[in-house]
């Protein structure tokens, strides 16, 4: 049976963000149900394209929404904290059935997180997040046309999302590149301590940068976390 459209569409007055919903067609190893597919700044609906059409299984839905002010969306001239664009994405998930299996890179993995802790278990079921930093780096601030965002991203600590993702039973994923720009070393190894105290927070360090690794190692990581996931399940 077709799902109902969000009552949103209907309201004239709210800009929804532009954003793509397909079918998962994924023949190999792929995610135990629908995707949400977040980018990072800079980037739009289409950047984490190659991961959802290896993962996606056949028969689920992923979804690719440009966040706000990136592709086709609305960019409203204040409100890029992470809040505001977990809001934007919450709004359009109305259609996808079941809980999703949410992956964010970048700023989008920050977004991932709040999403999680806002929406709980009941829609989202697992999160990855690739090469995020969650702690407070004041000196990464650029004051440039994302002021607000940039402020918002680098002077507040979120690692208190992790602890609530893991609080709330959601798996989370966090994939760090090996010469990252966005996490410090001293940061990746906190990561990898947290994982090693058990809970559902696991962390995989992989060679390439910020930008290489999604190409060359990031598909692999993620289908593998999948993977234990369904084993820890059955």
């Amino acid at each position: 049976m077709a799902c109902a459209l969000p009552e949103l569409r209907r309201v004239g007055t709210v800009e929804l963000l532009d954003h793509d919903l397909l079918p998962g067609s994924a023949a190999g190893p792929a995610a135990p149900g629908p995707l949400l597919l977040l980018h990072g700044f800079g980037d739009d609906k289409t950047a984490l394209r190659a991961i959802g059409d290896t993962l996606c299984p056949t028969g689920s839905v992923a979804v690719y929404p440009s966040l706000r002010a990136h592709g086709a969306s609305p960019a409203p001239k204040w409100g890029y904290s992470p809040l505001d664009f977990a809001a934007d994405v919450q709004r359009i998930l109305d259609p996808v059935p079941g809980p999703l299996h949410v992956i964010g890179y970048s700023y989008g993995a920050l977004v991932a997180a709040v999403l999680g802790v806002a929406l709980g278990p009941h829609r989202i079921s697992s999160v990855v997040l690739l090469d995020q930093s969650f702690e407070r780096l004041p000196d990464r601030y650029e004051a440039d046309e994302w002021a607000e965002a940039s402020f918002l991203k680098w002077h507040y600590d979120y690692r208190h999302l992790l602890d609530a993702l893991d609080g709330l039973g959601i798996r989370v994923l966090s994939v760090v590149a090996r010469q990252s720009s966005v996490v410090p070393e001293a940061e990746r190894g906190r990561m990898l301590a947290r994982a090693q105290r058990g809970g559902l927070f696991s962390c995989v360090v992989t060679d390439g940068t910020h930008q290489s690794f999604l190409t060359n190692h990031a598909i692999e990581i993620i289908a593998e976390f999948y993977g234990r996931s369904m084993e820890t399940r059955t």
